[in-house]
């Protein structure tokens, strides 16, 4: 199957989703909810829409650090956009796996080479991770304390499960990063196996290839060990890009006329969300997302305001970030001076 043919289906999957969604929000109080969205304070929907540039922009900005201390060739500004142009790929992919690879290659683009950009996405991925976690732990500390939703089996098995497959996942991605011997054992056994395909014709001089690959990758993943203070820096920048992200809910929330909610329960509870919403093999994680909101928020709002809040606010993280992103990358030039 090739990538148009992929990126069509995801395309067809996301909106037929996206219809269903809809049907069951609106089908039963269209007219209310129409009505809630039409006299909501606009001046809130534009805040909502900065959290949205404001978490891109962050994240931008901590590709650019990354890349600093890799003595690699990223301009802010670029770095910017490209972070834009990933989110499209992000929206586009099942569990947002476009990503990587295309912040990859336009790092490659940018003039460095295959081994040092796949560094700096790693090294990028691994950052936000410890940012999702230690959000994660304080959202769940929080909710531990004031009680924020009532006890509930499925809350705490979904609350588990999602702080076991990203804490996996970044120890999975710190091994690849620093033990050589494994990555060497893992590389060794998928060239014989390729050789063996016929696939690899002269195995000895690939196999030098993948060394020296190898070895300048652990060279420059070790950044990560010896600028400390630099990349907890990157962190903190991680941490407050998701805040930016997750106060979008509550600015929508506030600007329908909900004013009995705190921003604080409102960014615990999108953390929440999110942790559901990483398990659905949608593109954006579509359908479960919605479900997840419609969820959580229960427990703080009711009516048409959760339904309305809801659509804008997906509307705003994730629909209006894949129209951006393909805006950024409909005028990406490769050669396009900061």
């Amino acid at each position: 199957m090739n990538k148009k043919l992929k990126f069509a289906i995801n395309i067809v999957i996301i909106l037929l989703v996206l219809g269903i969604v809809l049907y069951f929000s609106l089908k039963d109080n269209f007219n209310q909810i129409l009505d809630c969205i039409l006299k909501m304070n606009y001046l809130w929907f534009i805040i909502g829409v900065l959290g949205l540039v404001g978490y891109r922009t962050l994240t931008g900005i901590s590709t650019y650090l990354l890349a600093k201390l890799n003595n690699a060739n990223m301009p802010i500004l670029r770095s910017i956009k490209i972070s834009f142009i990933i989110q499209f790929f992000h929206g586009v992919t099942p569990f947002a796996t476009g990503g990587q690879p295309m912040e990859v290659y336009y790092m490659h683009n940018e003039g460095n080479d295959i081994t040092k950009s796949t560094n700096i996405v790693l090294q990028n991925f691994m950052v936000y991770q410890m940012a999702l976690i230690l959000l994660g732990l304080i959202a769940v500390t929080y909710n531990h304390k004031f009680r924020l939703f009532a006890d509930n089996t499925l809350i705490k098995k979904l609350v588990v499960v999602g702080f076991a497959i990203n804490t996996l996942v970044l120890i999975a991605t710190f091994v690849i990063s620093f033990s050589k011997k494994i990555n060497k054992f893992i590389c060794n056994q998928g060239l014989n196996l390729l050789t063996k395909l016929k696939i690899v014709k002269n195995k000895d001089n690939t196999k030098e290839k993948l060394e020296e690959y190898l070895n300048k990758f652990h060279k420059n993943a070790t950044i990560l060990k010896t600028h400390k203070l630099e990349v907890s820096k990157i962190v903190v920048i991680n941490i407050l890009a998701l805040l930016s992200l997750y106060s979008i809910a509550f600015s929508v929330i506030y600007g329908l006329g909900y004013h009995d909610i705190k921003l604080i329960d409102s960014i615990v509870t999108v953390a929440y969300i999110m942790v559901m919403g990483s398990f659905v093999p949608i593109p954006g994680g579509t359908g479960g997302i919605e479900y997840g909101y419609i969820f959580f928020f229960s427990y703080l709002i009711k009516g048409n305001i959760l339904t309305a809040s809801m659509l804008l606010w997906r509307l705003i993280s994730y629909y209006l970030a894949i129209i951006i992103g393909g805006i950024c990358l409909m005028t990406y030039r490769k050669k396009e001076k900061a």
